[in-house]
């Protein structure tokens, strides 16, 4: 339990001094870049209910295709459907 802080003209005027587990430190180094800035997009959630096996084959190509994260992979092939099919 905290101590009870008496209040006196002194405990106004002294600074006191921040633990170092509070203090907000800069790292030294610089966190490594991407080679690929990525535009920040406004994205919203989108929650789907897959088969396992399709689950798994969908991480599978994301991995093989080099694609940052699923949702960048399934984005670009729903594009590549959009632009096969011809809506009218």
């Amino acid at each position: 339990m905290a101590k009870a802080l008496e209040l006196n003209a002194d405990t106004l005027t002294v600074v006191q001094t921040v633990p170092r587990a509070a203090q907000v430190t800069t790292p030294t180094t610089e966190p490594k870049q991407r080679s690929k800035p990525t535009p920040k997009v406004e994205r919203e959630p989108l929650q789907v209910r897959w088969p396992i096996k399709d689950v798994k084959a969908v991480k599978l190509a994301t991995i093989q295709q080099d694609f940052p994260t699923v949702s960048d992979f399934m984005l670009t092939c729903f594009h590549a459907y959009m632009k096969s099919c011809k809506h009218e």
